[in-house]
């Protein structure tokens, strides 16, 4: 997670709060506030913290293989908005999941036009 914004923003990857998960732990908002949060005001601390713990929720659930929300802002009342998202679902998972997807036009097998 990175706590500020813009086109000039440099090596995200080495300036951005990171938090290790391990599997089958579960993801709390004081976890998020204490590792990924420290450089955001207080004040939205917690909205954010729930956000990103119902955002995991949700990626954990549809079993996403990769999501990305940049730029993602909050509005002075502390409502958070993503503006951009890329997102991957892996069609291996579609047996558990396929009723939640929707309908999925799959592209076809590698090597197969």
């Amino acid at each position: 997670f990175y706590h500020e914004g813009g086109v000039d923003v440099g090596d995200v990857d080495s300036k951005a709060e990171k938090m290790h998960l391990p599997t089958g732990e579960a993801m709390t908002e004081a976890a998020v506030i204490t590792k990924l949060l420290s450089k955001v005001p207080a004040g939205k601390q917690a909205n954010l913290a729930s956000f990103i713990v119902s955002l995991f929720a949700f990626y954990r659930d549809l079993h996403f293989a990769y999501l990305e929300i940049n730029p993602l802002v909050m509005l002075e009342d502390n409502t958070v908005v993503p503006l951009d998202m890329a997102a991957k679902i892996d069609e291996t998972a579609n047996f558990l999941c396929a009723q939640k997807w929707g309908p999925v036009d799959w592209p076809p097998p590698f090597g197969r036009d």
